[in-house]
C-alpha cells in the first residue's frame, strides 16, 4: 500500500471507528472548499463545520501551505447543526489573517480533543468583485493509475491518475478562481454490472466477476484513495459533486446480489469527498453543487436556490451537478435540479460539448476529462449591475473556449512552463508558452528564492512577498497575463540586494 493510500485509510478507520474521539472536518474539505477574500474583514471570515463532542474546548485555526503557517482568529465557536443542519457539530467561524498570501492552503484545527487538518481546503484570493475565470471539468472516471490509450484513459473506455497528473501543470498556471468538477470523479460502480474490471487488481477489461460485498468497498477506498493521490499538487481549490460512477443509482443491485449500493456508495463518499449536495457565495455570486441521487437532496437544494433568489444582495447564481433530463423526478428516487430561472448551469454525464439550452437560461455539458483533459473556459466579468458570463451574452466559441489540456501519452501540455514547479521556481527567470486560443489574465506562478527583498518583477504582478518559517528563503507570489496561442518571460532582476528582512 502506498502512502497516499495508507493515509486515506487511516482516515477512513478513524472516522468509522472513533465516534468523534478525534475531530473531524466535515467542510471545509479538499471536494468542498471555502473561498475567502482579503479585500474585507468580512469577506476574509469563513466557518468550518466540525465533527466534535459537545465538550471540546479551546479552539486553535491556522491555515498552512509548503512554506509557512498563518495563525487565525477564531471569532466564535458554537455547537450547533452542521450537513445542511442535519446533524449536531461545532460551527466554527474562522477570520483568515489580512496578511495571508492569497494561495490555497491547508486547515489546521486543535481543540482540546486532538487535531486535525484538510488540505487543499482553504482558498485565499484578493478580491471577491474582480474579473474572474474558472474550469469546468467533468467525468474524470478515475480507475486505474497507468494510461493505455494516448488519450490518457484506460482501454479508451475510462480515466487514469496519469491525465490528472498531467493536467497540474496548466491549470496551475491557468490559475482559475476555481475548478468546477461535475460528478463521476471515479469509476467505482461499472464493477458492479461486471463489465469493467481491471487488471492491475487481477482481471482483464471486459472481464466477467461478481464482485463481493468486501471487495467492492475495497474496490471504491482504493479508487477514491488514488483519485486525492493524484489531485495533490493542484494550487486552486477544487469544487465537486459526484455522479452516478461516484453514488450509484437508488436501488441499484450489487451484481448477483440483493445489496443495494446506493446507500453504501453515500456513506464511502460522503467520508472520502464530503458534502454531496452544497453551495457557496463569493460575495454576491452564489454556486450551488448538486448530486442528483437524492430526491431530499433536491429538497434542499430548491430551499437554498430560492433563499439565494430571495436575497437581493445575490447577483448571480451559478449551478453545477451530474444531470440527465429522464433523472428529473424519476421514481427511483433520482432527482436533477433544474430551476425555471438560473444565469448558467453547467453538467456532466453525456461525455460531449454541447449546449443543451439556452433559453431561459444557458445549460453547457462538457466532458469527458478522461480524453485529453477536455475541459470548458467560462469568463466572468464585473460590472455596475453585477455580473456577465462572456459565454452566456452570446453562445460560447468552442475553438477558444472548449479544449484538451495535454497531448498524446501527456508529452506536451498545452500550457507548461520551462521549469519543473511553477509554483516553487528556483530561478529568477521563467517563461510559460500557450497553445491555447485563450488568454488568460490571471495566471499564477511563485518563485522561492533565497532569503531576500525582491522589489520587482519584469512582466508580472507581485500579490505578495514572505519569508518560509526557517527564515532561509523568500517566496514571491506573481500574477500574470498569459497571452493565448503565445509565450511570456517572467523575471526578477538579478541585480536585488539580499538582506534581512523586517
Amino acid at each position: 500500500m502506498t502512502l497516499p493510500q495508507y493515509r486515506w485509510t487511516l482516515v477512513l478507520f478513524l472516522f468509522t471507528f472513533t465516534s468523534f474521539a478525534v475531530p473531524d472536518v466535515w467542510r471545509p474539505r479538499f471536494a468542498t472548499p471555502v473561498i475567502v477574500a482579503l479585500d474585507s474583514a468580512v469577506n476574509r471570515q469563513f466557518v468550518a463545520e466540525v465533527k466534535a463532542s459537545p465538550s471540546a474546548a479551546n479552539w486553535i485555526a491556522t491555515i498552512s501551505n509548503d512554506l509557512k503557517t498563518w495563525p487565525c482568529e477564531v471569532v466564535s465557536a458554537q455547537y450547533s447543526k452542521i450537513n445542511n443542519a442535519t446533524q449536531p457539530g461545532w460551527r466554527i467561524n474562522i477570520s483568515v489573517p489580512a496578511d495571508a498570501s492569497p494561495e490555497l492552503f491547508t486547515l489546521n484545527l486543535n481543540s482540546s480533543e486532538g487535531s486535525v487538518s484538510q488540505v487543499q481546503s482553504v482558498s485565499v484570493i484578493p478580491a471577491f468583485s474582480t474579473n474572474f475565470y474558472i474550469l469546468h471539468i467533468t467525468d474524470e472516471q478515475i480507475v486505474n493509475k497507468i494510461h493505455t490509450d494516448p488519450s490518457g484513459q484506460y482501454y479508451k473506455m475510462v480515466g487514469s491518475w496519469d491525465e490528472m497528473k498531467w493536467m497540474q501543470e496548466p491549470v496551475n498556471l491557468i490559475n482559475p478562481r476555481f475548478v468546477m468538477i461535475t460528478g463521476d470523479q471515479i469509476d467505482f460502480n461499472g464493477a458492479l454490472d461486471g463489465w469493467n474490471n481491471w487488471s492491475n487488481w487481477g482481471y482483464e477489461p471486459r472481464g466477467k466477476k461478481k464482485f463481493t460485498r468486501e471487495e467492492t468497498i475495497q474496490l471504491e477506498n482504493r479508487l477514491s484513495a488514488m483519485y486525492m493521490d493524484c489531485h495533490t499538487g493542484y494550487h486552486v481549490p477544487y469544487v465537486e459533486t459526484p455522479g452516478n460512477h461516484d453514488v450509484t443509482p437508488p436501488g441499484k443491485l450489487l451484481a448477483g446480489s440483493k445489496i443495494d449500493w446506493h446507500p453504501i456508495s453515500v456513506g464511502i463518499y460522503e467520508r472520502q469527498f464530503g458534502q454531496r449536495t452544497w453551495s457557496f457565495r463569493m460575495g454576491d455570486f452564489y454556486v450551488l453543487m448538486h448530486d442528483w441521487s437524492s430526491d431530499s437532496l433536491r429538497k434542499w437544494a430548491t430551499k437554498d436556490y430560492e433563499s439565494a433568489c430571495e436575497d437581493a444582495s445575490v447577483k448571480y447564481k451559478l449551478i453545477g451537478e451530474h444531470f440527465h433530463s429522464t433523472w428529473d423526478g424519476a421514481p427511483t428516487g433520482n432527482a436533477a435540479f433544474r430551476p425555471a430561472n438560473a444565469d448558467l448551469l453547467l453538467i456532466g454525464h453525456g461525455h460531449q460539448a454541447v449546449t443543451v439550452q439556452t433559453s431561459p437560461y444557458y445549460i453547457y455539458e462538457d466532458g469527458p476529462a478522461f480524453r485529453y483533459g477536455s475541459t470548458g473556459f467560462f469568463n466572468f466579468k464585473r460590472t455596475d449591475n453585477g455580473w456577465t458570463c462572456d459565454q452566456t451574452e452570446s453562445l460560447r466559441n468552442y475553438h477558444t473556449d472548449v479544449w484538451p489540456l495535454f497531448t498524446d501519452h501527456g508529452a506536451t501540455r498545452k500550457v507548461r512552463a520551462d521549469q519543473p514547479d511553477t509554483r516553487n521556481i528556483r530561478t529568477n527567470v521563467v517563461t510559460i508558452i500557450n497553445d491555447l486560443p485563450q488568454r488568460f489574465y490571471d495566471g499564477r506562478i511563485r518563485f522561492v528564492l533565497p532569503h531576500g527583498k525582491y522589489p520587482s518583477v519584469q512582466n508580472g504582478t507581485v500579490l505578495s512577498e514572505y519569508d518560509s518559517a526557517d527564515k532561509k528563503q523568500t517566496a514571491i507570489l506573481v500574477r500574470v497575463n498569459i497571452p493565448a496561442s503565445g509565450k511570456l518571460t517572467i523575471k526578477i532582476p538579478a541585480d536585488f540586494k539580499l538582506e534581512a528582512r523586517n
